[in-house]
């Protein structure tokens, strides 16, 4: 039985049609108030990024990516979406646990591994992912998390269904004896 559970992007992407006009005012407003260089210098690049994150945002929202996936849970693998990482596929059988854990005010799901050097070696293709992943293993314990709170769950325990997939397909289901070395 597959579960897909997707990003809340239309909450972000709503929410950036009302927070980037309010920056893009406020941004020039800041480029004609009468004070220094500096202050009119910050005003412009406020009113370039915000105007960008608003057009980027719209683009998204007339595309109709508000329904983009996160996370895919199949018999075979479970299958992240980061929006930081890219796409890739981790079988159960390389999970060894998982936690639920909290940074800042961000809820994050970390995919605890049996070879996390080997996840990071096969997944980490530029140096730039293989950092990141080197710094969420130091971060969080694992090169494998998800942040939680932008992924509409639907009231479902993710954890907690997520143990029921290892549980169901992971190196334990394949032997009675515990999960089996490598």
């Amino acid at each position: 039985m597959n579960r897909i559970y997707y990003y809340k992007m239309l909450r972000m992407i709503l929410i950036l049609f009302i927070a980037a006009p309010a920056m893009i005012a406020a941004s020039i407003y800041v480029i004609f108030i009468p004070i220094g260089i500096i202050a009119k210098v910050i005003g412009y690049i406020g009113a370039v990024f915000f105007s960008l994150c608003f057009i980027i945002g719209l683009r998204n929202f007339l595309r109709g990516e508000f329904g983009r996936e996160a996370l895919t849970l199949t018999p075979a693998s479970l299958i992240i979406n980061a929006m930081s990482k890219g796409n890739f596929a981790v079988k159960w059988s390389d999970i060894a646990d998982t936690l639920t854990t909290k940074i800042g005010n961000e809820r994050m799901l970390v995919i605890q591994l049996y070879d996390p050097q080997a996840f990071i070696d096969q997944h980490g293709g530029s140096a730039i992912a293989r950092r990141i992943m080197e710094a969420d293993m130091k971060c969080v314990g694992s090169p494998c998390s998800v942040v939680l709170s932008n992924i509409d769950t639907r009231e479902d325990d993710i954890e907690l269904i997520i143990k029921q997939y290892i549980r169901k397909y992971g190196r334990s289901a394949a032997h009675d004896d515990g999960p089996a070395q490598n």
